[in-house]
């Protein structure tokens, strides 16, 4: 026998039921009404890239993705916490958190090339020095530059 639950079509119905996940509902709405004041709040760059995370006992968790990102939220707390008090929300501290975005590259790859002239400099250099750990660099370095050998 199947539960009655099964055959709601309306995915809203069932977040509204008793035994859905109604009960999280009034939480869900807080959060998403304290991002629009934060977007409201913040300068646009800033709101664009933190995220209000949670809000439990009064205590807004923010996240940010990056040190600088955050710096300049504590530098904002006590406009933000004033803020906030003016639309009504009864907020008793700012939790600001570094969190990286997924979608931010974390390691950058260099791209950069040798002039023709420094290349050239570099390749005589190397058929000067003796065998050493320094021309194993140079010769490397020349490689790459030619894309012979991968970083």
């Amino acid at each position: 026998m199947r539960p009655q639950n099964m055959h709601i079509k309306n995915p809203c119905a069932f977040l509204t039921q008793a035994e859905g996940i109604a009960s999280l509902m009034p939480q869900a709405r807080r959060l998403l009404e304290l991002r629009g004041i934060f977007a409201a709040i913040l300068p646009r760059a800033l709101a664009d890239s933190c995220s209000i995370a949670n809000c439990k006992q009064g205590k807004v968790v923010v996240f940010a993705p990056n040190g600088a990102a955050a710096a300049k939220l504590n530098l904002l707390r006590p406009t933000l916490l004033d803020r906030l008090s003016q639309r009504g929300i009864e907020v008793t501290g700012l939790d600001i958190r570094v969190q990286p975005r997924d979608d931010s590259p974390q390691v950058t790859e260099k791209s950069s090339k040798l002039s023709p002239e420094a290349a050239q400099k570099l390749d005589r250099l190397y058929g000067q020095l003796p065998d050493s750990k320094l021309k194993d660099a140079v010769g490397r370095m020349l490689r790459r530059n030619r894309g012979q050998d991968a970083l």
